[in-house]
């Protein structure tokens, strides 16, 4: 395997990630060596042929062509022929997508978000392996809109950057579908659906298997399956992306924004939003508000 010499370029684009949470660039390196860096990379062919290690992997890419890097994955780069090799590359951190994915360092956990909602349980391959191909252009003309929004960076530019970003990442795995599993699958989708309109209710999943005439043992076991995590954690997970957005977007005591999410004694909110993100409740609000962040 060939040493990892982490370039000055990449370690640049790390730094300037931490405030703008996205970056566009556009390239024409006839060869860039082996790197891997510390966030997720969206990239697309704009000209040219190439012959791309990607992983385990090694492929001929060209016009058209795009891909998705995932955290700690290794992949380089060589021209093929005379025509210059240019790629336009979206460079993002998860929170760019939702400030509570602070702490994400992978692709997987980032599509399972509430605002993508895509499992790799559902999809035939993972989304980060492979190289997929624009055919009717309408990829191209995403990464386009992109670009001007970063390049211009009208009011609301990031809110529309994440609206295009999360078009291109649900179309892109629209194309790995499986056919859902009938009966288990809609059980598992009923329960989150009850979970994400009723958070801030006592919800027990025993009493939502009664209601599908399941026992409590399958259907804890069916969703640890699907959801890759279990039912409680998933309901805190929920509380604590609202609750972000509370702190984020409100004036409301952080007391008062516990309650709202589900959760009347404060000692418990604090210590279940700690395990989540990191820090407590206050030291988030305060670091959104230091960062003029809205969610």
């Amino acid at each position: 395997m060939e040493p990892l010499n982490p370039s000055p370029k990449v370690t640049k684009h790390f730094s300037k990630l931490q405030d703008e949470k996205i970056l566009m660039t556009t390239c024409s390196d006839p060869d860039v060596d082996f790197h891997d860096h510390d966030f997720l990379e969206l990239t697309y062919v704009l000209q040219g042929k190439a012959t791309h290690v990607f992983g385990e992997e090694t492929s001929i890419i060209g016009q058209g062509d795009y891909f998705i890097v995932d955290y700690g994955v290794r992949h380089k780069y060589k021209q093929i022929g005379q025509t210059p090799f240019v790629v336009i590359n979206c460079l993002f951190l998860p929170r760019l997508i939702d400030e509570t994915l602070d702490r994400c360092r992978s692709f997987q956990e980032l599509a399972a978000n509430y605002l993508i909602k895509f499992s790799y349980r559902n999809l035939s391959d993972q989304p980060t392996r492979l190289v997929y191909h624009d055919h009717d252009g309408h990829i191209g003309r995403l990464f386009t809109a992109l670009s001007k929004e970063y390049n211009e960076k009208r009011p609301g530019h990031q809110e529309m950057m994440r609206c295009q970003l999360i078009q291109i990442l649900i179309d892109t795995m629209r194309v790995l579908l499986l056919p859902l599993e009938p009966q288990e699958s809609d059980l598992i989708q009923y329960i989150t659906n009850q979970v994400e309109r009723n958070f801030m209710e006592k919800l027990s999943l025993k009493e939502l298997a009664d209601k599908c005439c399941y026992s409590l043992a399958y259907v804890s076991k069916r969703f640890k399956e699907e959801r890759g995590m279990t039912f409680q954690h998933y309901l805190q997970s929920v509380r604590v992306q609202e609750s972000c957005r509370l702190l984020a977007n409100t004036s409301k005591k952080i007391t008062e924004i516990g309650e709202l999410v589900g959760y009347s004694d404060p000692k418990f909110f604090n210590t279940v939003f700690k395990a989540h993100m990191g820090m407590t409740p206050r030291d988030f609000k305060k670091l959104c508000n230091k960062k003029g962040t809205s969610l």
